[in-house]
Order: C-alpha cells, then sequence, then structure tokens
C-alpha cells in the first residue's frame, strides 16, 4: 500500500454512499455508520436473512460489542 493510499484508508472519513462526513476519531466514525447507514429495520433484516447473504458485515455482528467499546473511547 502507498503512502498516499495508507492515508486514505486511516482517515475517519465516512464514504458510505458519498456521505463524507469527517470524525475526530475511529470511534466517532463506527458510531456514525451503525446509527446512520446500517439498516435496523426487522422487516428489511429479516428479508436479509431470508437471501442469506454469502457475508455479514462484522459491525453488523458485534454492533453491541462496537457501540460499548466507542462509547469508552469517546469518554477517554
Amino acid at each position: 500500500m502507498t503512502g498516499i493510499a495508507a492515508a486514505s484508508f486511516f482517515s475517519n472519513s465516512c464514504r458510505f454512499g458519498g456521505c463524507g462526513l469527517q470524525f475526530e476519531s475511529l470511534a466517532e466514525l463506527i458510531v456514525h455508520i451503525e446509527d446512520n447507514h446500517i439498516d435496523t429495520d426487522p422487516r428489511v433484516l429479516e428479508k436479509q436473512e431470508q437471501q442469506q447473504p454469502t457475508y455479514l458485515a462484522l459491525s453488523y455482528i458485534n454492533r453491541g460489542q462496537h457501540r460499548s467499546t466507542a462509547s469508552k473511547l469517546l469518554l477517554l
């Protein structure tokens, strides 16, 4: 990975659908993505489960754990 690619990869910028919001920390970015870009509507989740996706976002699987960790990081 080149220096420019590494700097781009490690930025705290949201890239969902061209969102582009910047965050002070990775913890804040994670909370933003979970709250704004990951659907938690039970009907949508049920439809996704019926389709049996080949993968599942790690942030969806660990949503509660990330929120707990992100909250602790924000307090530091």
